[in-house]
């Protein structure tokens, strides 16, 4: 059910005094007060009207509560943060009656308030593991055995801490519970704040005889061995998320999770960009020239490209296909091919003058002879 209006609750409009939203309060406080009042709603009707007046009497959170409402409220403070400093103790003078703001923490008594044993163990810690692949097993994927250190429940005592089941007794000091109350009373208010038992930290059961295997903790350390199935187009960082392998939690909470962090090796033939797959080669100049055929490596062989006649430096040729497959979704990159035109660091007289040849035919200065001085 959505929450009422706290103006509306009290029964005040939104330019009442202060002092006109404490006599309301107490009118109202008087009338469901459940030591006074036996209806069964009178309880929940006595936290509403508390809760108002501990927000509309308090300046900055009525201020709050102006411009953004329960949300506004909701996000900044707790229940406890919305009684401290309320001045209960003037509005129940003279009255017999006090308020025991125990009774306004619905989320520490009622179901809250049971003991240890009646709420959900937290999760285990969560782990990490990084691996290493090379372009070729983050291209097709791959299955690998991987050993990780993990905490696990401990496989003698199944958890428990306890030697046997008659090691485990029930806290005196909690009566199981695994909570208490500490009780503060101030002039005619009372404060109540539960916590943990101390004794049996909060666990409502005391080990008298150990498990000799975990010493009472429950869990123990153990390296175990994980088949890791790596996706086909796993790239550089992506994480694969392995559910309940990670560790275990004292008090047979769940399992954490496992995530495995992927990197790739360096590779000299290829640059992967995503799904693209971008490869340098180099054509000699009558290739460029009068065309050819070009063999190049692929992640599923090699291929052939034709080069068309006049093809110049720095060229783009793309193989359909032929890059990573799309890690979220269908289909292949394509492998783009960046031709660079081969020059030769050395020639031969005969080779030198074919060329000058050439240069001629095509209308090109002769290139100068280099003087050697003596």
């Amino acid at each position: 059910m959505p929450k009422r209006d706290y103006y509306e609750v009290l029964g005040v409009d939104r330019n009442s005094t202060y002092d006109e939203i404490k006599k309301s309060y107490r009118e109202l406080a008087l009338k469901y007060h459940p030591d006074r009042n036996k209806s069964p709603n009178a309880a929940e009707k006595f936290n509403e009207i508390s809760t108002a007046y501990g927000i509309l009497s308090n300046h900055e959170k009525r201020n709050i509560y102006d411009q953004t409402g329960h949300s506004g409220i909701d996000d900044r403070f707790s229940q406890e943060d919305i009684f401290r400093n309320t001045d209960f103790d003037d509005i129940f003078q003279g009255t017999g009656f006090g308020v025991d703001l125990g009774s306004l923490f619905g989320s520490l008594f009622g179901s809250g308030f049971g003991g240890s044993g009646n709420r959900a163990s937290p999760q285990g810690q969560d782990l990490r593991h990084d691996i290493e692949l090379s372009l070729e097993q983050a291209y097709r994927g791959e299955h690998l055995n991987i050993t990780i250190l993990r905490n696990i429940v401990c496989d003698s005592c199944h958890g428990s801490g306890a030697y046997d089941s008659s090691s485990v007794i029930t806290c005196s000091s909690c009566n199981g519970k695994g909570q208490v109350q500490l009780v503060q009373s101030t002039g005619f208010a009372r404060f109540v704040r539960v916590q943990d038992c101390s004794q049996c930290q909060g666990k409502g059961k005391l080990i008298t005889t150990p498990c000799k295997h975990c010493k009472s903790i429950g869990i123990i350390q153990k390296k175990q061995k994980i088949d890791l199935k790596i996706p086909p187009g796993a790239d550089e960082g992506t994480r694969i998320r392995l559910k309940g392998y990670g560790d275990a939690t004292s008090g047979n909470g769940p399992y954490g999770d496992l995530y495995i962090i992927t990197h790739l090796k360096h590779d000299q033939r290829f640059i992967r960009d995503g799904d693209l797959l971008i490869h340098e080669s180099e054509i000699s100049f009558p290739t460029a020239t009068l065309g050819g055929k070009l063999t190049v490596p692929t992640l599923d062989g090699n291929a052939t490209i034709k080069i068309p006649s006049g093809t110049q430096p720095e060229t783009i040729f793309k193989l359909k296909g032929k890059g990573f497959p799309k890690l979220r979704g269908f289909g292949r990159g394509d492998m783009l091919v960046k031709v660079r035109l081969s020059i030769p660091k050395k020639i031969n007289s005969k080779t030198r003058k074919l060329i000058e040849n050439l240069s001629e035919e095509m209308g090109l200065p002769k290139p100068k002879k280099k003087k050697f001085l003596r």
